[in-house]
């Protein structure tokens, strides 16, 4: 007779019996092994049936959910090490404290580390926090191509989970929807009468940079929207004033000006009103991010959000996993969809083309 879940104490595998671990305990319950770490450690949202499900099989198996520390392997520093780009960008420094929000809740501490924009720093940061014997990596790529080698070798030794921008790694990767997020900021100008747009956005250097510059040509072009060849440089603020020079300089000024990051918007906006122009009645600008200063502005900044809770759980979650061997597989690769915040930046009255009269 088939033994019932409760009798199973102990997983019998073909070296005999062991411990029952997480993975049983979410194969029971007809979960991921995420939820079902999100349920024990109490690190995130999950459904009412989903938490019922984790809960009755862990009684069942007499599963006892230490913390994830406490899990960690004996040599653990109880520590995640995390590189950003930018801190000084704002949305960098909103998604580290969602990052350590969620590393708290399963005792772990958080070293961070900023590459200040540049691939040879990083290679310089994931080096040094691995030599920290830190147990996991959290990183979001400076560069889509030269970002690959550091992290690849520190993949070797500890996990690695890439957030935000995918440099080819053989590793989990948690971001967004870029291309979906591209195609509501164009569909939203479309509905208020845009016909002409510009884009605005760094280098090509990044995936997210690349997706949302594809996601822009591919756009435009099935809306039959008039676009001149799209303003690449950095996402600084700086870099969306010396956009809005060029955009004058070609002395054709397009109903909207689409950026690829909040911090460049800002400086669109701020360069717009110095010369004179009106947002959005001359021209309708959106951003990217949502980061905090998007809604102070003036005019407040209709943008793309990037859910950075859900995106910090997703992350801690798939790193949590690797690191207590529950998930030993192909990597993982998880996409938040965005939304768009319609402020009034964009919030031109739609312009009617008078009838002509009959003859």
């Amino acid at each position: 007779m088939k033994p019932s879940v409760h009798e199973h104490r102990a997983v019998t595998t073909g070296n005999g019996p062991r411990p029952v671990q997480l993975r049983d305990v979410a194969a029971a319950a007809g979960v991921s092994i995420s939820t079902a770490s999100r349920v024990l450690t109490g690190s995130g949202r999950c459904s009412p049936a989903a938490r019922l499900a984790v809960e009755t099989a862990a009684k069942q198996l007499s599963y006892e959910p230490n913390k994830i520390a406490r899990a960690l392997r004996a040599q653990s520093t109880r520590s995640i090490g995390m590189i950003v780009p930018w801190l000084r960008n704002p949305f960098y420094a909103e998604l580290v404290e969602a990052v350590d929000v969620f590393l708290q809740r399963v005792g772990l501490d958080l070293v961070l580390a900023d590459a200040h924009g540049l691939w040879q720093d990083e290679a310089r940061r994931v080096h040094s926090l691995v030599s920290r014997r830190v147990d996991g990596l959290i990183v979001v790529p400076t560069d889509e191509h030269e970002s690959t080698r550091a992290l690849e070798e520190a993949n070797r030794s500890i996990p690695v989970v890439q957030l935000g921008y995918d440099a080819g790694l053989n590793a989990d990767y948690v971001g967004i929807d870029n291309e979906l997020g591209v195609r509501l900021v164009l569909d939203h100008l479309v509905k208020l009468g845009a016909s002409s747009v510009q884009f605005v956005s760094s280098t090509i250097n990044t995936s997210a940079g690349r997706t949302r510059l594809q996601a822009f040509w591919q756009g435009t072009e099935e809306r039959s929207l008039r676009h001149e060849e799209p303003i690449l440089g950095r996402f600084t603020a700086n870099f969306g004033k010396e956009a809005v020079k060029r955009i004058l300089a070609a002395g054709s000024m397009p109903d909207a000006i689409v950026c690829a990051s909040d911090v460049v918007a800002l400086g669109v906006i701020g360069q717009l009103r110095a010369e004179g122009l009106s947002v959005p009645d001359d021209v309708m600008v959106t951003g990217f991010d949502d980061i905090v200063f998007a809604e102070l502005c003036d005019p407040p900044l209709t943008t793309v959000h990037q859910p950075r809770r859900r995106l910090a759980d997703a992350t801690v979650s798939a790193l949590v996993a690797r690191i207590n061997g529950e998930h030993q597989g192909e990597p993982t690769r998880v996409e938040v969809h965005p939304h768009l915040v319609i402020r009034r930046s964009s919030l031109r009255p739609p312009r009617v083309v008078p009838a002509s009269n009959p003859a």
